[in-house]
């Protein structure tokens, strides 16, 4: 009955996984299914791309482990999860194993048990990530190693080095750290120092380098050396010194993570890690493996802690050692009942009740159909737990069991129900769910200006991505365009009169970032931010009729180089002014109307501009345009150039006044706009426009 009764406590762990699966992506999750679909559909399974571009951020593991789910099974969320999940999985036993080994049977289960059922598992076990599958990887390599100083089995060595090369296959150089850091720490514990210099890690490092030898190839090929110089310095070096990514400073942030990565056994865990280091300082012989796998994790640990590139996910690949090391001090709580583990048990009861006042509370701020799956839930939770307790004898097997209970249970209503609810408000979805209700033959969806990389895994057709205004304008002018677009691209697609035939506004939260404010229910509507799905007239090409120069500066304008909106405008007796003060990236064109101008033969512009410039390139690719045309034509235009500072590589603020005089057409406008043919970008600083009626 005991052993029956621990089968459904792991089964609801199980079912929780399982549910997890089918949940919606998100983040960096959807990037890699998008990646991962596209590798499948074009075959090619060694080049890695994102809508056409080789991509180099992660090597190929992991996307080979989704694509194969793919392959199989087509493009479901489930389907991609699947392998990585099954791969992240196998880290749990990896932990067991290797608890078992630096200490004891029950001390490997009960490390296994701490991070199978610890809240990061469940929560990137369905929001699955890279990390998922490099927990696994280390571990393996860890254990193996640690076996192979053991025992001296060549089979283990190779092992160990298969588990590095796999976790350098799924995240880069970081996959190595641990394991380097660890045979490390043992050797110069044991005063081996003979085995520091042996020749056998060139045998090691040989094999590591052909199982990363594809990640090499392609970023070779797609990169050159610059490819392989991102993936041994760059990418890891960057994400440190916020060069690359990130811009936290906090050398806490991993610390107060770990409060509820481990939870709900974070006191117990905390007591324990606490226990297991300080009886290293009098024991007559510490673990000196144990003393490795600490110092190994410190040393990433700091790491992790100063580097401006920080998330959450990083820590993952801490969690089965530091597991093992709180594990096997668990154990004693277990074996010898004291006051400190009373009150230990006090702490975790409390923890309990909490945990299951999730359901009500979750039920309430994401209510489902019906109140009866949350009360079932709960109702058969208590009994699992009554029951046991009227078999089991002993209070911390009683308490564990508890954890066990509520903690899956309560990730069973989250993944069937509220997270599924709560990934609803998604732009994605709504926008396929409007898109392919369409029952036109002739339709195409076009990304423009969004990273909700989930539309591209999601959509029943291949969505083309556009980056460019002159892709939009190319798009747009055939028959069947929809456009799916975020606010201020819809204002600029305004600017530009381009015909659209209908716009869906789509009220929308990516979840990767959730705020009490979108939990909370009175406040939810407030937090969701608006995207856009236009579906489209085709365009005639009547703006590209005109020959010369003339026709180049109409089509530049017309497909909306970058340029500010303008922040206020006034109108005095014959004259027109627009002050522009904005720190934000610009939309199209400035646009005035001359027509209610002064009834005159002409007028007089003068311009100050203030910029700065975000890249380096040549002067003659920047310019200031303004020109005065109406729908049909150009009617005179002056070119500025942009000063560039070549001594001191660097954009200067620059003032200028300009004299603009001509005839006055009739329906003109004045547009001002800043021609980047190189793409890179510009900030306006602050820009004012006077015209004077002449």
């Amino acid at each position: 009955m005991k052993y029956s009764l621990w089968a459904v406590a792991f089964l609801l762990v199980i079912l929780a996984w399982v549910f997890g699966l089918f949940i919606d992506l998100t983040g960096d999750s959807g990037l890699y299914a998008a990646i991962s679909r596209q590798m499948v559909e074009s075959g090619d399974w060694l080049s890695l791309k994102i809508n056409g571009d080789p991509y180099d951020q992660k090597p190929h593991l992991f996307f080979w482990l989704a694509g194969l789910g793919i392959q199989l099974f087509g493009n479901a969320n489930w389907a991609f999860k699947l392998f990585p999940f099954l791969f992240g999985v196998s880290g749990i036993y990896f932990t067991y194993r290797l608890g078992k080994l630096v200490y004891s049977e029950l001390s490997g289960k009960l490390a296994a048990l701490l991070a199978g059922t610890s809240q990061m598992f469940f929560l990137y076990f369905f929001d699955i990530h890279t990390d998922t599958v490099l927990q696994a990887a280390v571990t393996m390599a860890i254990w193996q190693l640690a076996e192979y100083h053991e025992n001296k089995k060549p089979v283990q060595f190779i092992f160990g080095f298969l588990g590095i090369g796999l976790a350098m296959l799924t995240k880069g150089p970081v996959g190595a750290v641990l394991p380097f850091f660890f045979v490390l720490f043992y050797l110069l514990l044991k005063k081996d120092f003979r085995q520091l210099f042996h020749p056998k890690w060139i045998l090691g490092i040989l094999l590591v380098l052909v199982i990363i030898s594809p990640s090499l190839y392609h970023l070779w090929q797609s990169f050159g050396a610059e490819g392989l110089r991102f993936y041994f310095i760059d990418n890891n070096l960057g994400r440190v010194t916020g060069e690359f990514v990130g811009t936290s400073t906090d050398p806490f942030y991993y610390l107060y993570n770990l409060l509820w990565a481990f939870s709900p056994w974070t006191i117990v865990f905390i007591t324990a890690l606490g226990g297991e280091i300080i009886t290293w300082f009098y024991a007559p012989k510490p673990a000196k493996m144990g003393i490795s796998i600490l110092g190994s994790v410190l040393v990433l640990f700091v790491v992790f802690s100063i580097a401006r590139g920080k998330a959450p996910n990083y820590m993952m690949v801490f969690i089965p050692l530091l597991a093992v090391l709180a594990g096997n001090r668990m154990k004693y709580f277990v074996l010898w009942p004291t006051i400190m583990t009373r009150k230990l048990i006090f702490a975790q009861r409390i923890i309990i009740i909490l945990t299951a006042l999730l359901i009500p509370v979750s039920y309430y701020l994401f209510p489902g159909d019906h109140f009866l799956l949350p009360l079932s839930l709960l109702i058969s939770a208590t009994t699992l737990v009554v029951c046991f307790r009227g078999i089991e004898l002993h209070r911390w097997n009683r308490l564990i069991f508890a954890t066990v209970v509520m903690l899956a249970t309560v990730n069973v209503y989250l993944n069937a129900s509220v997270i599924p609810k709560m990934f609803n408000y998604q732009g994605h979805w709504q926008a396929l769910e409007i898109f392919e209700a369409c029952d036109s033959i002739e339709k195409q969806l076009y990304n423009f200006g969004l990273e909700e990389y989930e539309l591209f895994f999601n959509a029943e057709n291949p969505v083309q991505n556009v980056t460019t205004w002159e892709q939009l304008y190319e798009a747009v002018s055939k028959p069947g365009a929809w456009v799916y677009t975020d606010e201020d691209k819809l204002r600029k697609i305004w600017y530009l009169q381009l015909p659209i035939d209908t716009i869906y506004e789509i009220n929308q939260r990516g979840m990767n970032r959730i705020s009490p404010e979108f939990i909370h229910p009175k406040t939810r509507e407030k937090s969701l931010s608006g995207n856009y799905l236009l579906k489209m007239k085709s365009v005639e090409n009547k703006i590209f009729t005109q020959d010369g120069e003339l026709r180049q500066v109409l089509t530049r304008q017309k497909l909306g180089f970058e340029t500010p909106l303008f922040h206020r405008l006034s109108i005095e007796q014959g004259i027109r002014f627009i002050n522009i003060d904005r720190n934000d990236i610009y939309s199209p064109p400035a646009i005035i109307p001359l027509e209610k101008a002064a009834q005159a033969s002409g007028f007089t512009l003068e311009i100050e501009l203030e910029y700065r410039g975000w890249s380096t390139f040549d002067e003659k690719d920047v310019v200031l345009v303004v020109s005065v045309e109406n729908r049909q034509e150009v009617f005179d235009y002056r070119i500025f150039p942009l000063a560039w500072n070549d001594s001191k590589k660097s954009w200067e603020t620059i003032h200028f006044n300009a004299d603009f005089l001509m005839s006055l057409p009739q329906n003109a406008q004045l547009k001002t706009y800043i021609w980047n043919k190189n793409r890179n970008s510009l900030a306006l600083k602050r820009m004012e426009i006077t015209l004077t009626g002449k």
